[in-house]
């Protein structure tokens, strides 16, 4: 019996020593190996956040300004804010901490004022109304007008285009036709580098534009044109080269447009978009997945009513005009390390 037994013992013994030199196995511990310390590494990958917190309202020495829809752009070089009140004619210029420092357009040399953008240089182009058609008026850093701008050099199937917002970015202006939903991107004097028909591409009839406006508008750091279509529930990006990327889709729940509006993309890829019927501000990530949402109906700061359009500063501050007399509120953008799960094998 113990013979036998120390033959069964000796025999499995050779029997793991040949496993043991066999290149299956060798791959086998190589494999668990790998992922062993694939999983430390995974386990201890930090991942970047956002936590968006309320600041303040723009104001003056009075207190916050009961403005209502207004249009906002941003100075980046010297980090102040522009904001339009077509209602009133008038353009008020706030520093980095939220306070009025000059206005102008409330003398009517430049018609109706509905939009600004603001040259590296300080010059200012001026959107504006008379009794017609929109005009494109280059104007000092004190808002007088110095000279019109005419677009020249447009496509030939961009006949009856009609300015309806502006964007200064890298030395070249973007001009968006809302209703018909064309962009171009002019030179300082006005001679057109490129047109883009993103409705065109999205397979919209020219009968159908009028319904199927661009809301939000904005440029990122990059030259992509962000915007948002309302009526289709998405947001989109068109690159300088004409690629266009949608995302977005309707419903109440956290990540879903139910009225898309505003959109400012930021230099580490997070897309902010406001949605005016949700009353919040979604920020999505470089690939477009949903991250938070912030912000709700109320009255209370950092509440919300009818988020309409958003502009984001070089030092991470996000302005939100709103309806109903609210003004413009401004959050604080502070990026976070989150911890990343380990990945269960």
């Amino acid at each position: 019996m113990i013979a036998k037994l120390n033959y069964k013992f000796m025999n499995y013994k050779d029997n793991i020593s040949t496993l043991l030199l066999s290149p299956k196995y060798k791959l086998l511990v190589i494999l668990s190996i790998i992922s062993i310390i694939s999983l430390t590494l995974f386990s201890n990958n930090v991942l970047a956040g956002i936590e968006p917190s309320f600041l303040y309202y723009l104001s003056d020495f009075n207190g916050p300004i009961p403005v209502n829809m207004v249009t906002l752009s941003v100075d980046e070089k010297r980090n102040e804010i522009y904001v339009v009140d077509p209602d009133e004619s008038v353009v008020r210029v706030f520093n980095h901490r939220g306070m009025e420092i000059y206005q102008f357009g409330d003398n009517g040399d430049l018609g109706q004022v509905f939009d600004v953008a603001v040259r590296e240089d300080g010059n200012i182009f001026a959107l504006t109304r008379g009794n017609r058609n929109p005009s494109l008026v280059l104007c000092n850093f004190r808002g007088e007008p110095i000279s019109k701008l005419e677009l020249k050099n447009l496509p030939a199937d961009f006949s009856g285009f009609v300015p309806g917002h502006i964007i200064s970015r890298h030395g070249l202006l973007y001009v968006l036709d809302s209703s018909s939903g064309r962009i171009v991107v002019t030179h300082p004097d006005g001679r057109v580098q490129h047109g883009y028909d993103p409705l065109s591409l999205m397979g919209i009839a020219e009968e159908k534009r009028e319904t199927t406006q661009i809301a939000g508008f904005s440029v990122d750091p990059k030259g992509n044109m962000l915007f948002t279509v309302p009526v289709l529930f998405r947001a989109f990006k068109l690159t300088p080269e004409g690629d266009l990327t949608g995302f977005g889709s309707p419903g109440s729940a956290p990540g879903k447009f139910n009225i898309a509006a505003g959109i400012v993309s930021d230099d580490r890829g997070y897309y902010y978009v406001a949605d005016k019927l949700k009353c919040a501000i979604m920020v999505f990530d470089e690939n477009f997945q949903f991250v938070k949402q912030f912000g709700q109906r109320g009255y209370r700061p950092g509440n919300l009513m009818g988020p309409n359009d958003l502009a984001l500063d070089v030092a991470g501050r996000l302005y939100v005009s709103q309806v109903a007399n609210r003004g413009v509120s401004v959050f604080n953008i502070t990026y976070t390390q989150q911890q990343a799960e380990a990945q269960q094998f």
